[in-house]
């Protein structure tokens, strides 16, 4: 049974795994596999435990993925249960963490020998604290039978992923089981993926590319290739290993590769399997493509790919020519994929004529449901289809300006109308950097700004009058509220911050004085 005719996530893989029993699932960087026969017994049975426990639809299981067998069997007995999973980075400070965990309250945790020391440390309120490395699990796992429920609908919350939010406090996107099973069929079409295909697991589980990965590869009959984050740290020695296990697909930030190339890491016969490299989150500066794609260019296919996490990872894809290697332009966003429809509004909220300027709203089965317990901010992104009055039609507000050619059919990226940034791939508000600097008691007032270089990468500018004029003591203390991609690159010293007629802090006179 293919993902097109199932209903929910746990009986696609049911599938997928009875098809592919003794294919490998996993490939591991050190060697080792995991089939998909023992793939789904695992998750088999840590579904009967969650259902030992009582846990199901309604329920929000928190895991702290480290990119092994179990970890990613539990969030499979998630998706066989109805329970909601959230894959958290171990490497936030205890603060945010905390606030991730009051927001979703998980009745159950999980987390490995490597995380457990940071994850007791946290907040967990009554959750349960479960280490699937533990000596004890596989006692447990040995006594629970396996489990799998039909009653999971499309409209069951799958997974939430977090992102920034503009109030300091994370946001969780609600992504359903509908969501993801359209998702499913759009990326086995788009990358014509089968189940000879191996793809990296590059980016990190609490990464929004990382659904991608996971659900491309092993809801395909595919192998996924886990990597973690600590492997990427030497470019030459992943592409050694990769080199090994045969990727045919590739997909990061263009950070990434951008750095392999930097460091000079990568040779022409590197990945000689590899089919199609396909880049999203954030723009791929053009002097660095060039690189890539005198590489890499006349045998592999090159895919810019877009898409906000609320709307399930990607919306639209674009495949890159010689022609786009002439100008120093950022790539088109590509067309919006079939299963898509947009609009491009302008601040009245009337559309726009063809090739002007204004806000991307999207449309279809993708578009996640809102924000996990934070109604206001789910009314203001996830609004009726302005130009619709006749039937709701639910569209979500993605804050990116573009204009679109409608002759070739493109979307292209011109900003954003808020105070929103991509760094490393990461959705960032520089706001809730503006909130972290707040609650440090030397500091009497602030503002973040955000300096683009000609590379299309940028510097994170905080603008401070405080107490005392220590950076480094700054930088440390935001270490321990903020994840290190948040961290700001400069901290300006000022008596006071210049002010507009309504009393408010003047950012643009603070983008004209440090972002030239």
């Amino acid at each position: 049974m293919s993902a097109e005719y199932c209903y929910n996530l746990g009986i696609a893989f049911n599938a997928v795994a009875a098809a592919h029993r003794e294919r490998p699932a996993l490939r591991f960087m050190n060697g080792k596999t995991a089939t998909y026969g023992e793939l789904a017994e695992l998750a088999g049975k840590f579904a009967g435990m969650l259902h030992t426990r009582g846990l199901g639809c309604g329920n929000v299981a928190a895991i702290f993925n480290e990119k092994t067998p179990r970890s990613y069997a539990i969030m499979l007995a998630c998706l066989k249960t109805g329970v909601t999973y959230t894959n958290l980075d171990p490497n936030s400070p205890a603060e945010r963490l905390n606030k991730m965990l009051s927001l979703c309250r998980p009745a159950i945790v999980f987390c490995g020998n490597a995380t457990i020391d940071k994850v007791s440390g946290c907040q967990l309120n009554d959750a349960e604290l479960l280490n699937y490395d533990a000596p004890s699990m596989d006692a447990a796992l040995a006594e629970e039978e396996p489990f799998s429920t039909s009653t999971v609908n499309g409209n069951t919350p799958a997974y939430l992923m977090f992102t920034s939010g503009s109030t300091g406090f994370p946001k969780g996107a609600i992504i359903t089981h509908a969501n993801v099973l359209n998702f499913i069929r759009w990326s086995q079409s788009t990358f014509h993926i089968t189940s000879a295909d191996v793809l990296t697991n590059l980016n990190p589980m609490h990464f929004d590319n990382s659904v991608f990965d996971f659900y491309s590869a092993l809801f395909s009959g595919a192998s996924l290739i886990p990597i973690p984050e600590e492997a990427v740290k030497n470019p030459r020695r992943l592409l050694d290993s990769l080199n090994q296990l045969e990727p045919t697909l590739w997909f990061s930030v263009p950070s990434l590769l951008v750095y392999v190339l930097k460091m000079r890491a990568l040779k022409d016969n590197d990945l000689p399997r590899l089919k199609t490299v396909s880049f999203g989150g954030e723009g791929f500066p053009k002097n660095q493509l060039r690189n890539l794609w005198n590489v890499w260019g006349k045998r592999v296919r090159f895919v810019n790919v877009y898409g906000p996490t609320e709307c399930t990872c990607i919306c639209s894809s674009y495949d890159v020519s010689d022609a786009d290697m002439a100008d120093d332009e950022l790539l088109p966003l590509g067309p919006v994929a079939p299963n898509f429809g947009f609009a491009v509004i302008d601040p009245q909220g009337r559309q726009v004529p063809d090739g002007e300027l204004g806000e991307l709203y999207l449309t279809g089965p993708n578009v996640g449901k809102g924000y996990y317990h934070n109604p206001q901010k789910t009314v203001e992104a996830f609004i009726q289809h302005p130009g619709i009055n006749s039937h709701p039609e639910i569209v979500y507000r993605t804050g990116d300006l573009v204009r679109y050619d409608r002759k070739r059919n493109l979307l292209y990226f011109c900003g954003r109308r808020d105070n929103q940034i991509k760094r490393m791939g990461y959705r960032i508000e520089l706001e809730e950097i503006e909130n972290a600097l707040s609650t440090l008691n030397y500091i009497e007032e602030n503002a973040v700004v955000y300096h683009k270089t000609d590379d299309n990468n940028g510097r994170i500018i905080a603008c401070v009058a405080a107490q005392l004029g220590d950076e480094q003591k700054i930088l440390a203390d935001l270490r321990e509220l903020l994840p290190s991609y948040m961290i700001p690159n400069d901290i300006k010293f000022m008596n006071s911050l210049p002010k507009n007629r309504n009393g408010k802090i003047d950012r643009l006179a603070l983008k004209e004085e440090f972002c030239q």
